[in-house]
């Protein structure tokens, strides 16, 4: 499955989601103009060997906006595009840019020791890649709008059609994928999302902005209104509670 866009508005401008789209553009096309000179992503790309030993640590941040071509581009910004506006929304332009290099990283991080402990040439590979961060931005995604509607390409046996899919069955299928891919020889580093992906979970479960809650008149509750209406969620459509500012079950903020 592949992501359009999700059917969860945000209900501020994610202007930090835009400025990374931004910054990973103007970087790739740096990388062009050098030719993509390998000596870059040694430089810049994250060795987990080296890592480890406690040199270049300056990678673990500069290898998440290094790109190896037009389509590992393309992908994560499409997925940060989708994903990332709702999550800047709920924690705020500053914390989401801290929580997204966190995320990525702790994804690094990941793929160093365990390449590492794992032995092989693969230690010595540089990892490049905003995948670790936006891995994060998925995990606490899931956390947050489970229910939320991901209009996806869905590949099935005869036709590939576009289709909305529930986020927890989405980003459940996704890291499914990357614990099966994990532990084959591919030049992806699934650890790295796993990393992510895990981080971004334990985050939003740990770090779960408080929801903003107007109290309303006694006679405005629930339970005094008709049933026609009582408001509902226009992402999972649980009702609401007249003094709830987040709908508790999917996390979608109420418009008003």
């Amino acid at each position: 499955m592949f992501p359009l866009y999700d059917r969860n508005k945000s209900a501020t401008t994610p202007l930090v989601t835009w400025a990374l789209i931004a910054v990973n553009g103007l970087v790739f096309v740096w990388e062009a103009m050098e030719g993509f000179d390998p000596s870059l992503f040694w430089r810049f790309g994250e060795v987990p060997a080296q890592v480890l030993q406690g040199q270049q640590l300056y990678s673990l941040l500069t290898s998440m906006f290094l790109h190896a071509d037009l389509f590992h581009l393309l992908g994560n910004m499409v997925y940060l595009f989708v994903f990332g506006d709702n999550i800047e929304d709920r924690y705020g332009h500053g914390k989401y840019l801290l929580l997204y290099l966190v995320f990525g990283v702790a994804g690094g991080l990941t793929h160093s020791v365990l390449t590492v402990l794992m032995g092989g040439s693969d230690m010595w590979i540089p990892a490049v890649g905003a995948s670790a961060a936006i891995s994060g931005v998925l995990g606490a995604y899931v956390v947050f709008f489970p229910r939320a509607r991901i209009v996806s390409i869905v590949p099935s046996f005869v036709f590939v059609r576009v289709a909305p899919v529930p986020a927890w069955i989405f980003l459940g299928f996704w890291f499914v994928l990357q614990l099966l891919y994990s532990g084959a020889a591919t030049s992806v580093a699934y650890l790295a999302h796993i990393g992510g992906f895990l981080t971004g979970v334990i985050v939003a479960k740990i770090f779960a902005p408080q929801s903003r809650v107007v109290r309303a008149p006694p006679f405005f509750s629930r339970r005094q209104a008709p049933r026609w209406e009582r408001p509902s969620c226009a992402y999972c459509g649980n009702p609401l509670p007249a003094d709830a500012a987040f709908c508790p079950v999917c996390g979608h903020r109420r418009l008003t």
